[in-house]
């Protein structure tokens, strides 16, 4: 024996009534489904055509920061075809300590901009390129910044009790403290922070003259409100 149930208003009524869950769950699937589709391929600039900036900071966002960094870019590296921010909370605790850590295991971006714990445990492990040449070659224009706080000591080899037997004094970071141009420009508190250059960029030619007209960006006058 058959039951026939009438297609009416009633009864797709009653359907939706005790079946709409489902329909909404396919619709979620439907839309993480090709979420995650678009994500995976997606297309992604290879590592030589471009420049990401991450920096650690509470008070700055991505669309400020990429509104700053596009007149450089188009000036400097026009052939990139991205050059973008990412915005990291400051590693005061374990979960943010390891979402940075996993970016630079993974080679992610090429400069950085880090407050200065962060800046001196990665400096330490050679995370960073080394900029004393640069400087003194004129490919950074710095002279006229204190540097001494961007230089720490890498250490080459351990012994077997765990201590250092052969270190090395390498300018890893340069110090922002008087680059103020960023706080006007960026919203960013760049107080007690290095920028830097990861030393697995894989696009020095690209990424150093950014650097540097990045820097030349950041500079301007010491605004009254300013502090020490």
């Amino acid at each position: 024996m058959r039951l026939n149930t009438p297609i009416n208003q009633e009864t797709v009524k009653n359907h939706l009534t005790y079946s709409f869950w489902k329909y909404a769950l396919m619709g979620i699937c439907v839309v993480l489904g090709w979420s995650l589709i678009y994500t995976v391929t997606a297309y992604r600039s290879p590592q030589n055509k471009r420049v990401d900036v991450y920096i650690q900071s509470s008070t700055s966002t991505s669309d400020v920061v990429d509104a700053f960094l596009e007149p450089i870019w188009k000036s400097t590296v026009p052939e990139m075809e991205t050059v973008s921010s990412v915005i990291l909370m400051p590693t005061d605790d374990y979960t943010t300590s390891m979402q940075l850590m996993a970016y630079m295991a993974a080679g992610e971006a090429d400069i950085y901009f880090l407050n200065e714990q962060t800046f001196k445990s990665y400096a330490a492990n050679g995370g960073f390129l080394e900029l004393e040449d640069l400087v003194e070659d004129g490919t950074l224009q710095v002279s006229d910044v204190d540097l001494t706080k961007g230089y720490v000591t890498f250490v080459e080899d351990y012994d077997d009790n765990g201590k250092p037997t052969a270190t090395s004094l390498h300018l890893y970071g340069i110090p922002l403290d008087s680059f103020y141009g960023y706080m006007g420009g960026m919203l960013l508190d760049n107080r007690s922070m290095f920028a830097v250059i990861t030393v697995n960029n894989q696009n020095d030619e690209n990424v150093i003259p950014f650097f540097n007209a990045l820097l030349q960006a950041g500079r301007g006058e010491k605004e009254d409100w300013i502090t020490e």
